[in-house]
C-alpha cells in the first residue's frame, strides 16, 4: 500500500514539474523558445535629477497574477540608444539597465533583435521637461496647520503634474492629508495642473504626533510612449521626471 501510494505520489510530482519548470528545477526561464507575441514588456526611463535611468524587463505572459520573468536568450539582442545595458537580477524580475548623466540625450529608443524569432522590436519614449524646486527649500520647517505654497519651474502649459507627500516608515502618524483634494500621501499624490505653482490651504495638513517629523514633497511629470503590438499586452512604455525636497513637518 505505501510502495503504491509512493509511486502516485511521485507520477503527481514529476507531472507538476513537467508543467512548472521553475519550480521545480530552480532555473530561470528565458526567451528562446517563446513567441514574441507571448512577451510583455515593460520599459522606464527616470529622470532622477542625480542621473537618468533606462531599464526594461521582460515577462511571459500580461503580467496577470504571479509574475514569470524572462531572461533574455543568447540569440535575442537588447540595445538602448544604441547601447547594451547591463543585466540586473532583482527579486521580482530581470532588469535591463543603463545610467547616464543628468545632461544626457531625453530621448530613448529601446530595440530588441531576436535572431530565432526574425523579429525586430522598437519602442521610443521621451522624458518629459526637467524641473527644479523653487519652495519649499530643503530642510525648510513647515508648520502643518498653516497655508503652503508649493513652487517650481519651468512649468508647462497645459500641463499635469503630480504632487505627493510621504513621511519616513516608522515615524508614526505624523503627516496627516485627508482633506478633498488634498490627499497627498495617496499613491501617486494628486494631479495638480503644472502651473509652477500649487496652493495648500490652511487646516489641509495636520498632524498626530507632538515632535517634529521629517516629510518628503515630491514633483513627478510623466510621459507614455507607444507599447508595441508585438508583444502580448500588460505592459508599458513611461518616462518619468521626479524631484524630491525634505522638509521639517513642525506640529
Amino acid at each position: 500500500m505505501s510502495l503504491v501510494f509512493g509511486s502516485t505520489r511521485l507520477v503527481a510530482v514529476l507531472a507538476l514539474c513537467s508543467g512548472w519548470a521553475i519550480a521545480c528545477s530552480g532555473e530561470e526561464e528565458d526567451t528562446c523558445e517563446i513567441a514574441t507575441a507571448d512577451i510583455s514588456a515593460v520599459a522606464l526611463v527616470i529622470d532622477s535629477g542625480m542621473d537618468i535611468r533606462a531599464a526594461v524587463d521582460f515577462e511571459l505572459g500580461d503580467r496577470r497574477g504571479r509574475g514569470s520573468p524572462l531572461r533574455l536568450c543568447d540569440t535575442d539582442r537588447l540595445t538602448i540608444n544604441g547601447s547594451t545595458p547591463t543585466e540586473i537580477d532583482k527579486a521580482d524580475r530581470i532588469e535591463h539597465a543603463l545610467t547616464l548623466e543628468p545632461d544626457a540625450e531625453r530621448s530613448f529608443t529601446f530595440v530588441l533583435d531576436r535572431e530565432a524569432q526574425e523579429d525586430r522590436i522598437t519602442f521610443d519614449v521621451e522624458l518629459p521637461d526637467a524641473l527644479e524646486f523653487l519652495s519649499p527649500m530643503d530642510g525648510d520647517p513647515i508648520t502643518v496647520g498653516d497655508a503652503q505654497q508649493v513652487q517650481w519651474e519651468p512649468a508647462v502649459a497645459d500641463g499635469i503634474i503630480e504632487l505627493g507627500m510621504t513621511e519616513a516608515l516608522g515615524g508614526g502618524q505624523c503627516l496627516v492629508a485627508e482633506a478633498e483634494g488634498h490627499t497627498y500621501e495617496d499613491l501617486g499624490g494628486i494631479q495638480v495642473p503644472d502651473t509652477g505653482q500649487w496652493d495648500i490651504p490652511a487646516g489641509a495638513l495636520a498632524s498626530e504626533s507632538l515632535d517634529p517629523c521629517a516629510t518628503t514633497y515630491s514633483l513627478t511629470r510623466l510621459a507614455s510612449g507607444t507599447y508595441p503590438a508585438a508583444f502580448e499586452r500588460g505592459g508599458r512604455v513611461e518616462a518619468r521626471v521626479e524631484r524630491y525636497q525634505d522638509v521639517l513637518i513642525v506640529p
